[in-house]
């Protein structure tokens, strides 16, 4: 009877140990206001993996595969972000998402993805509001005293407002006990810390092919005016901020031999692109590249965030790049007097 039963824990043990490295994941829950649609679930796993998952009556469920411990993001039909949860091989996590407000969403499956639903509730304020020295303070306030905490991590890589403070995100980033920022799910980050601290800031804006909303072919060539300023948007930043009110001032104060004014879209195809630009009514030139920022003549710039402003001189010489078009603006201001 001993022997029966000792060779029924080790086969109950055995049947654990498969489940809990079990190479999938489950997902259900609830998208408020969805309706019946699809949405796109992203994640890495031996490379990106894009799933398109049916949404039917504001619910969804859906299970795929997953050999390690990563970042899943849910957007809806048109890419606009719902959530994302912290998933490891074999968790069951149950979503809850409100459509337009991802920082809302509730999470549960795992203590990571708890958490991490739980702090951005609690600061949804400050992360609302869009102010980069607030919100990079509470990320770093919270890193400083949660180095050996994977959330550390997925705050810094998702939250922390990247662009133009690439320096103070890599010593976040050395802060972080190596145990709780596995290489999956830093590596990509790294890169881009890596691109943009060294060569990206140095590197000369040279010709730049692109479509223009005439279906012709056209060419940024920095050579053709004393300045320029390059604004690289998609679909949702030109809908949530004022890309085509700031483009337009600049375009009546500095006459095009002076200021060239070219807006380069990354969005996925031609013609919802055309679709957002209809009402600008554009003065500025604005074209779209095939690839998007990995296009060859953009992905040695080093965008990693959406609006994003590039301005250079004559030569190419890059005299500024960031997030803030004020910035942009200031810059152009000071040199055309």
């Amino acid at each position: 009877m001993k022997n029966i039963l000792s060779l029924f824990t080790l086969m109950l043990s055995l049947l654990l140990i498969s489940c809990s490295n079990s190479a999938t994941f489950t997902a259900e829950g609830n998208v408020k206001d969805l309706g019946t649609q699809n949405m796109h679930v992203i994640y890495y796993s031996n490379g990106v993996q894009i799933l398109t998952v049916p949404v039917k009556d504001d619910n969804f469920k859906f299970k795929a595969n997953l050999e390690t411990p990563t970042i899943v993001e849910f957007y809806t039909s048109n890419r606009s972000l719902l959530g994302r949860a912290y998933v490891n091989p074999g968790d069951d996590i149950e979503c809850i998402f409100q459509k337009g407000s991802p920082n809302r969403a509730s999470i549960k499956g795992n203590d990571v993805s708890e958490q991490w639903s739980k702090f951005l509730n609690d600061n949804i304020e400050t992360l609302s509001r869009g102010d980069t020295k607030n919100i990079n303070s509470l990320i770093s306030k919270y890193i400083s005293s949660h180095k050996n905490d994977i959330l550390s991590t997925l705050l810094l890589i998702t939250e922390y407002i990247t662009p133009e403070n690439e320096e103070e995100a890599s010593k976040l980033l050395s802060t972080i006990s190596v145990e709780a920022r596995p290489k999956t799910i830093i590596e990509s980050y790294e890169a881009l810390l890596e691109r943009s601290n060294n060569i990206k800031a140095r590197e000369k804006i040279s010709m730049t092919n692109y479509y223009s909303s005439t279906d012709t072919l056209s060419v940024f060539a920095p050579h053709k005016s004393s300045y320029s300023i390059l604004a690289f948007t998609n679909e949702p930043t030109r809908k949530s901020s004022n890309i085509s009110k700031d483009m337009r001032l600049l375009r009546d104060e500095y006459p095009e031999k002076r200021l060239q004014i070219v807006e380069i879209s990354f969005d996925p195809d031609t013609a919802t692109w055309k679709n957002s630009i209809k009402p600008d009514s554009a003065t500025w030139q604005q074209g779209w590249v095939v690839g998007g920022v990995s296009a060859n003549s953009i992905d040695r710039l080093g965008i990693s965030r959406l609006p994003f402003y590039i301005v250079a001189d004559s030569t190419g010489k890059q005299l500024y790049r960031g997030t803030s078009v004020d910035a942009a603006k200031k810059e152009i201001q000071s040199n055309l007097k």
